[in-house]
């Protein structure tokens, strides 16, 4: 049988294309307007979901690049070897998946942004307790993520001014979400990812053929713990908010997984190759590794590294800032008089004030961010996850998610949640070492074991014991803050409700 590619069939390919481009275009005045993200508009619907490739596209702009690189950068600089580095990597990046895989299964059932779903679960005080989490999260990796460009930046052009640079960048990055999620979808597809994917299989496949004997052995370095490490990649890993994205898929339980498998050859390539261009560069300081890098794979073409550096990082952050302004969707956009691109310029204010704390006031930032973001706004959607798929079957409490309660219909506090996931979080920021100045952190914080995936277990098992004990004071129900549809509905209490 030939694999000649006949006209025809070319043509075919160049059509599809042409029409998913169209039909981009045609949606953007609607995403600009709500991207489903309020009460009103709150339900992406099933003929508005998208196909698997989009998300193999998405999901790869989000765990390639620079930033991966530079996550190899540090494990390695923590002492681990190239085979440690893939181990620790496949481990973190598998937790992840095994909680990812139930986050975006809620999104694709339901069709709703996270902030939304908070409403429903939470109650309405427990959503801005829970939205509070959500937005100021990933404004710390838009920071981090900034930060890195114009050290990208500086290492190919020496052109200082990191700290007015960085700024001024977190601030701009917020541009491609006033498109929506039409936006980031078409940037990271057509422009990103082929040109990320080429480089990285480039830049490792010429270092296992030409320089393979540098990257035996263990590098001296400063003892960075295994569960440590293993942490930090959940936190790189880890957006938290997958409702978000995976509400325009098919819900079907299994259908994210191929996506997911597809991105971890390109999160464990990119960290591979960032731990191999470190050893190359015998260096620990992220501009001279980057400066090394474009040498050895990219020809000398510093103007090629930029345009790839520069891409990668607004495509990644266009995530960052999409989950904190459906975050903020939810806290206002039921306003009459407010519109998204209103949420999208305050979060581009916020994003540069973080920039400041984290990369300038905040040791070793970077840490903290990921760590914190793997721990806090999961373990929220561990408790929603439980509310939707354990509830039903453990106690006969079924919570109806096929409509988005306005504020005023919502319930009011759902405290099991709000209890279940401030203990997870201390937990976590403490097990992890990350509070301020050193208090109450765990010393050493390797102590603590996988943290994140401990804070996670604690959040849903917490929850399910205190909705025990709720059932004895009062309506379960109004314990559990159920939205005036929800009671209304009346369903069966062993129903999971599509």
């Amino acid at each position: 049988m030939s694999d000649e590619h006949h006209p025809e069939e070319i043509a075919h390919d160049v059509a599809d294309i042409r029409a998913d481009v169209a039909y981009e275009r045609d949606q953007l005045d609607a995403s600009i307007k709500h991207d489903y993200s309020t009460s009103e508009t709150g339900v992406v619907p099933l003929d508005k979901r998208r196909p698997m490739w989009h998300f193999m596209g998405l999901w790869t702009t989000f765990v390639a690049g620079f930033s991966y690189m530079f996550l190899g950068f540090e494990i390695r600089d923590g002492g681990h070897s190239l085979a440690s580095t893939v181990g620790i990597t496949l481990l973190g990046y598998g937790i992840y998946v095994a909680y990812a895989m139930f986050g975006s299964y809620l999104g694709s059932r339901t069709g709703q942004t996270y902030g939304l779903l908070t409403r429903s679960v939470f109650g309405s005080g427990g959503s801005v307790i829970v939205c509070l989490f959500v937005l100021i999260a990933p404004l710390g990796w838009v920071a981090f993520q900034a930060n890195l460009l114009v050290t990208l930046w500086d290492g190919f052009y020496s052109w200082g001014h990191i700290f007015t640079l960085t700024l001024i960048v977190a601030g701009l990055m917020i541009f491609n979400n006033l498109l929506g999620f039409t936006g980031i979808s078409v940037f990271a597809r057509y422009l990103v990812t082929p040109l990320l994917i080429l480089w990285g299989l480039y830049m490792v496949i010429k270092g296992f053929a030409t320089d393979s004997g540098s990257f035996s052995g263990t590098p001296k370095g400063s003892g960075l713990p295994l569960w440590v490490a293993v942490g930090a990649v959940i936190g790189f890993s880890m957006w938290g908010n997958e409702p978000d994205f995976w509400r325009y898929g098919k819900p079907r339980f299994w259908w994210p997984i191929s996506t997911y498998l597809f991105a971890a050859v390109w999160f464990t390539l990119f960290t591979m190759g960032g731990w191999m261009m470190a050893a190359l560069a015998k260096s620990n300081d992220a501009a001279t590794i980057f400066n090394f890098t474009v040498h050895y794979s990219l020809f000398g073409l510093f103007w090629l590294a930029w345009i790839i550096a520069t891409v990668s990082q607004v495509a990644i952050n266009d995530g960052n800032y999409y989950e904190s302004v459906n975050a903020g969707q939810n806290l206002v956009g039921g306003w009459k008089l407010w519109r998204r691109p209103y949420t999208v310029l305050l979060v581009g204010v916020g994003g540069v004030i973080a920039a400041d704390l984290v990369n300038f006031h905040f040791l070793n930032g970077w840490f903290k961010v990921a760590t914190f973001l793997a721990i806090s706004v999961p373990s929220a959607t561990v408790i929603m996850a439980v509310d939707h798929f354990a509830l039903p079957r453990i106690f006969k409490i079924s919570r109806p998610l096929t409509e988005v309660p306005a504020w005023e219909e919502a319930g009011w506090f759902n405290w099991p949640a709000v209890i279940a996931l401030l203990v997870a979080v201390f937990y976590g920021v403490t097990g992890s070492a990350s509070w301020p100045n050193g208090w109450l952190n765990a010393t050493p914080s390797n102590n603590w074991g996988p943290v994140p995936l401990e804070s996670w277990l604690i959040a849903g098992a917490l929850y399910i014991g205190l909705v025990a004990l709720a059932r004895a004071f009062g309506s379960v129900k109004t314990q559990l803050a159920f939205s005036k549809q929800a009671i209304a509905a009346n369903v069966p209490g062993g129903a999971i409700v599509d």
